[in-house]
């Protein structure tokens, strides 16, 4: 999926929501540079090709709805990204920075035993064992607990005032969470992309969800 294809499905799915309903918006950061093999390339800078797009999307977002809180992982290409929505969208370049959206993410417990891991058995396998086995991998928490955690940020500020929030994290995590939502294998989802997002927004105690290619469900808010 090309960036004017992202862009115009997020346009799509914010203009077929219900008008007074605010929505989260759960982005990947923009498009990066390699990482360097055996590393987390926590400082691995966007291109300009990123930041270009991350510029774009808040120009095109800043016409359809009013912002009102911007957060992002503390890693730097994820901060890099919201700044880039935010001033694409006129907006006040202010960003909070939240654990939970990774550095070192709602799924983390142990930074020093799972980072081994990462390193040792790749992304692909570890969000494997996250979806499908009952024991969490080392150093991580079981994935119910970290999804509550993702889910609770994501969702406090949601009310009917018809405005957007947008936060800015990994491809790991969203991917753990889409597949999560919709109860799918991970092989079931399309992993996320550059500036993939996935819409979130509240009826009751339930949280609504849609992401690209899938049908719009629903998940209990604290389960």
């Amino acid at each position: 999926m090309t960036d004017p294809d992202r862009e115009s499905w997020i346009v799509e799915q914010l203009s077929n929501l219900p008008d007074k309903a605010d929505a989260a918006l759960i982005l990947r950061h923009a498009e990066r540079e390699e990482i360097p093999q055996g590393t987390f390339g926590v400082d691995v800078p966007l291109t300009t090709s990123g930041v270009t797009s991350a510029e774009r999307l808040g120009a095109i977002l800043s016409g359809i709805r009013p912002l009102v809180y911007a957060s992002a992982s503390p890693v730097p290409r994820c901060v890099s990204t919201a700044t880039a929505i935010l001033r694409g969208g006129g907006w006040p370049e202010e960003v909070a920075l939240d654990w939970r959206l990774g550095d070192p993410g709602p799924f983390v417990v142990d930074e020093e035993v799972s980072g081994a891991l990462f390193l040792e058995t790749g992304i692909l396998e570890i969000v494997r064992h996250q979806l499908t086995l009952a024991e969490p991998p080392a150093g991580m928490r079981p994935t119910a607990e970290g999804i509550n955690l993702l889910l609770g940020l994501t969702t406090n500020n949601l009310y009917s005032h018809g405005r957007l929030n947008i936060y800015v994290t990994h491809d790991a995590i969203l991917a753990v969470l889409v597949a999560y939502l919709y109860r799918l294998r991970i092989d079931e989802i399309n992993w996320p992309g550059y500036l993939d997002g996935l819409l979130l927004w509240r009826s009751g105690d339930r949280v609504n969800f849609i992401w690209r290619g899938l049908e719009q469900g629903s998940h209990p808010l604290g389960c």
